[in-house]
């Protein structure tokens, strides 16, 4: 009696993992004729980014169900790409044999492939506090971080919460509409985002920090603007402060007792490195890639949120966790897979968002993280009115400059390492985007000569604030 034979699928490139990286590279795959492509994917795919806003309404008035992304009306998606869509979490990978087992709802699945794009992204990160865990879940796929170990999401305790896909978001809107206070863990761009979310829905907010300021991204004078806006708002914050223990009703902080329905952890994210650990890829922070997003082993790539990059401005190794800088990485990676030359472009960190008006952005080091990586550096801040004196609909905002002091090796004196803004009004998302190429590029503070000012009375006031900006340098700066 011969043996049953297994059932294997065949593909040209796989592709595990379904957020900005995956879809991007099999939107790029099948433009670039390297079929068949397969993508697995363990949840709904959402516009990640978009999720707050879902459940604050402001932005998104249709609610959570407006983020999830129709991959069989996707626009940007062939209108056939349901039949590579492979529902289900990657269990093992053979990188010998070129095999993948995937479990999913319709059982299990194996994948022979020629070449493969990790894109497993990062799960959300909860600290190891007495009560936000169940012993037992219902192993629904899905992961959190908790302290150093992978946990299934369906073991989160009554009244915990994170956001990071559809479900999240589901449960996170039916939250707001019926609790009267929450806790929010966390003060980053998703945790302030989540706290205006719940604040738009009548929810009253305790903010917790870990760190003595708000928004790690921006140094302590600059997030002073956000804290106060906070405050006006009605948002207590609580700083320096730290999760201990959840019992419903009750969260126990270092400081204290308080009660809340329900506490929202926007405490970060760790990258989803299990599979490629248990493949025996070169990790550090994350995967270690090159320039065109190869890993350590033949006809495998990385992209996306557990990929780190070389820091263009500084050389060290970092972890973006961006999803536009996931789309160009997954680009990058199907060129090279295509046989056509690619490589990402030199990059940095950065991040843009608003709360409750007061726009705020930063790109690259700020001062506190560039000394607490021990690089002398210096800064220069800078007041910008966004119109003329006799406008009145004038907005007023902070420039502040990062700069190398010249004393650390492979750095120029006025080297621009990073930049910040915070704005009562204004959008500062193209002017983020600008500093973005000028820290990448390891300019200095005076070749923002080279940076023209277009001035337009309708749009910005005449001043020219990188002249401004050179001149304070040429003040600071130590003379040769």
């Amino acid at each position: 009696m011969s043996e049953k034979k297994e059932a294997v699928r065949a593909a040209k490139l796989l592709i595990v993992g379904g957020g900005p990286g995956g879809r991007v590279s099999y939107i790029t795959a099948r433009r670039f004729g390297v079929e068949p492509a397969v993508m697995v994917m363990n949840e709904e795919p959402t516009v990640i980014c978009s999720l707050p806003y879902g459940v604050g309404r402001r932005l998104i008035p249709d609610g959570p169900e407006a983020t999830v992304v129709d991959l069989s009306r996707e626009k940007r998606l062939p209108p056939d790409a349901m039949k590579d869509v492979v529902f289900g979490s990657v269990t093992s990978i053979d990188a010998a044999a070129k095999t993948a087992t995937v479990a999913g709802p319709a059982g299990e699945t194996k994948i022979a492939y020629e070449n493969l794009i990790l894109a497993p992204g990062a799960v959300p990160w909860l600290p190891p506090a007495e009560g936000i865990l169940k012993e037992k879940g219902d192993a629904s796929g899905p992961m959190v971080a908790v302290g150093d170990r992978l946990v299934d999401r369906s073991r989160l305790a009554d009244g915990v919460y994170v956001l990071r896909g559809a479900a999240d978001a589901r449960a996170l809107d039916e939250l707001a509409a019926r609790a009267q206070k929450v806790a929010v863990v966390g003060t980053g761009a998703v945790g302030l985002e989540i706290i205006e979310a719940l604040s738009d829905r009548g929810v009253a907010v305790v903010a917790v920090e870990a760190l003595p300021h708000a928004v790690s991204a921006l140094d302590a004078d600059m997030a002073a603007a956000v804290e106060r806006r906070l405050r006006e708002r009605g948002v207590e914050l609580r700083l320096n402060d730290a999760v201990a223990s959840w019992f419903p009703g009750t969260l126990t902080l270092r400081s204290g007792e308080l009660t809340a329905d329900a506490v929202v952890f926007a405490s970060g994210v760790r990258p989803r490195l299990d599979l490629a650990h248990a493949m025996g890829l070169k990790i550090e922070r994350g995967i270690v890639v090159d320039a065109a997003q190869r890993t350590s082993l033949p006809s495998v790539w990385a992209v996306g949120d557990a990929a780190q990059i070389a820091d263009a401005a500084s050389g060290k190794s970092v972890l973006p966790l961006i999803g536009t800088l996931a789309m160009r990485q997954a680009m990058t990676a199907v060129m090279d897979i295509a046989g056509l030359p690619a490589q990402l472009p030199p990059a940095t960190l950065w991040g843009v968002s608003e709360i409750f008006g007061l726009h705020w952005g930063s790109v690259g080091w700020s001062e506190e993280a560039a000394r607490r990586a021990g690089l002398n550096a210096i800064s220069l801040s800078l007041p910008v009115r966004s119109r003329d004196p006799f406008m009145p609909s004038g907005k007023d905002a902070v420039w502040k400059v990062v700069l190398s002091a010249g004393e650390d090796e492979g750095f120029k004196p006025g080297q621009i390492l990073g930049f910040q803004i915070v704005s009562a009004g204004d959008n500062p998302v193209h002017l983020a985007e600008r500093f973005v190429d000028v820290v990448a590029r390891r300019e200095t503070v005076q070749d923002l000569f080279g940076h023209y000012f277009i001035h337009s009375p309708a749009h910005n006031a005449v001043d020219d604030p990188f002249l401004a900006l050179i001149a304070l340098a040429l003040e600071k700066m130590p003379r040769r």
